[in-house]
């Protein structure tokens, strides 16, 4: 009867893929043989929920299998492998969960440091994943002196920290976190950032957009626009690690001042690999006030990524109402039209693949114009071939058919009151770009998914605000 280490070592590597972690522990205990087959694929995915684990898995690496001489039968079976390849540990992907609440009291900046190191240095391909939950008070200031080599995903639910006991990280002076981040000398292979500053983990996220836009009213409050910059500062720092950055998702950080925007989208660092961005109700950047940033980014974002998701925070009713909100920002865009976010989207995101905005005012400028066409008679139209239901994945088959995405949130009304909100749904049928998908919504009217040629499909918008987010969604 055959075994399966009669297979080729590359067929048994791959069956091994299908096996759960547990199933792998079990085959390594079958025989001796199997223990030495099954050390690449057991400690090729890996993951780590503690510091005490991440200790022991890193003791664990520094000693090699210990069993007796190889056995005829694996020899004459994978004659070209030598012991030591045999008994190769060699980890691929390395995901690491810590929690300040369980081992805040036990790391150290160098600690960790120095495990990642270890890893590293036995595994010179692993890639890290780490995932840091709650308030970390001391860590930045610690990291800042150590490197974390080969984690190029960092994920951070840091609460409302305080970078030291009585000192917030609002210090206009100061941007520890964000120089740890992208710095490029703590983190010299990062590619993937996530940042939460509002919450302790990924259980606590919003459900919902109409979840989400409560949450950054109710975790940040007023004193968030109390004294808003209207212009950012005359230095921008740059931050060298944006030149390897494929991934940046920033979501409910206060901590995301207009200067550090500046810094980020503004200097003259062009993070050229960057594909997907994402800043979602970051409460410092007043939508109306730093538009200047604001456009910044959307010019630049709109020309680099595929993938851009700009939430801006709705304005809370004590910011003097609606009414002069809409005369501040009328009065803004007129004297600086460069700045006017329609107009931007309109010129400079014909090519993006996936945009997502939420604005407070919005108008039919952020549609291309309507081609002109020669009068005759047409077919009626008809509604898109492509089913709405389930939304969730909507954007991803729209993407597989070959469309482009996009969907507008409106907060608070229409750009300088020009039009009303049927206009713009009006502009949006009108289109004849067959390879575009728009959905367009807003808290006080009807919502409308529009596909170039096709008859326009209206809903509820409560109803898609308050549509519970997927776990994808939730995580993304």
């Amino acid at each position: 009867m055959l075994s399966v280490l009669d297979l080729p070592r590359e067929l048994y590597l791959m069956v091994c893929t299908y096996l759960q972690p547990t199933d792998l522990t079990h085959l390594a205990g079958a025989s001796r043989d199997h223990y030495l087959a099954a050390q690449e694929p057991l400690y090729t995915n890996i993951t780590i929920t503690s510091y005490g684990r991440f200790v022991k898995l890193v003791d664990t690496l520094r000693r090699v299998p210990v069993v007796s001489n190889i056995s005829p039968q694996q020899r004459l079976r994978w004659f070209k492998l030598t012991d030591a390849q045999l008994r190769e540990r060699d980890i691929k992907h390395l995901n690491i969960i810590l929690d300040s609440r369980e081992d805040g009291y036990r790391i150290t900046g160098a600690a960790l440091s120095n495990c990642i190191g270890a890893v590293a240095r036995k595994c010179y391909n692993v890639k890290i994943h780490l995932t840091l939950h709650g308030a970390w008070p001391k860590w930045i200031s610690q990291l800042e002196k150590f490197g974390l080599p080969n984690v190029t995903k960092l994920t951070l639910f840091l609460g409302q920290a305080e970078l030291e006991p009585g000192g917030a990280w609002r210090s206009s002076d100061k941007s520890p976190l964000w120089d740890l981040v992208f710095c490029g000398s703590s983190f010299s292979d990062l590619k993937v950032v996530y940042i939460n500053t509002s919450i302790d983990g990924p259980k606590e996220l919003p459900g919902s957009l109409h979840d989400s836009v409560h949450a950054a009213e109710a975790i940040h409050g007023s004193h968030a626009w109390t004294t808003p910059q209207e212009v950012p500062s005359s230095t921008v720092v740059p931050f060298y690690g944006l030149r390897r950055i494929e991934q940046i998702i920033l979501a409910h950080t206060p901590h995301l001042t207009v200067d550090i925007m500046e810094s980020l989208f503004g200097s003259d660092i062009i993070p050229q690999y960057l594909t997907k961005l994402e800043i979602v109700d970051c409460r410092s950047l007043h939508p109306v006030k730093h538009l200047n940033a604001i456009a910044t980014l959307l010019q630049r974002a709109l020309q680099l990524v595929k993938h851009l998701k700009l939430h801006l925070c709705k304005l809370p009713h004590f910011d003097h109402g609606d009414s002069f909100l809409d005369t501040q920002h009328a009065a803004r865009i007129d004297e600086h039209p460069e700045e006017h976010p329609c107009n931007i989207v309109r010129e400079l995101g014909t090519r993006i693949q996936h945009l997502d905005l939420a604005l407070p005012f919005a108008c039919s400028n952020i549609f291309p114009p309507a081609p002109r066409t020669s009068q005759g008679f047409h077919d009626p139209p008809d509604y898109p071939t492509i089913a709405r239901y389930p939304i969730e994945t909507l954007p991803a088959r729209l993407t597989a058919e070959g469309y482009k995405y996009r969907r507008l949130i409106c907060r608070h009304g229409v750009c300088r009151g020009a039009h009303k909100w049927h206009d713009m749904r009006e502009t949006a049928s009108s289109l004849q770009q067959e390879s575009v998908s728009w959905e367009i919504l807003s808290p006080r009217h009807a919502g409308s998914w529009h596909v170039g040629g096709c008859l326009p499909v209206i809903y509820k918008a409560d109803e898609e605000l308050k549509r519970p987010f997927t776990e994808e969604e939730m995580l993304v």
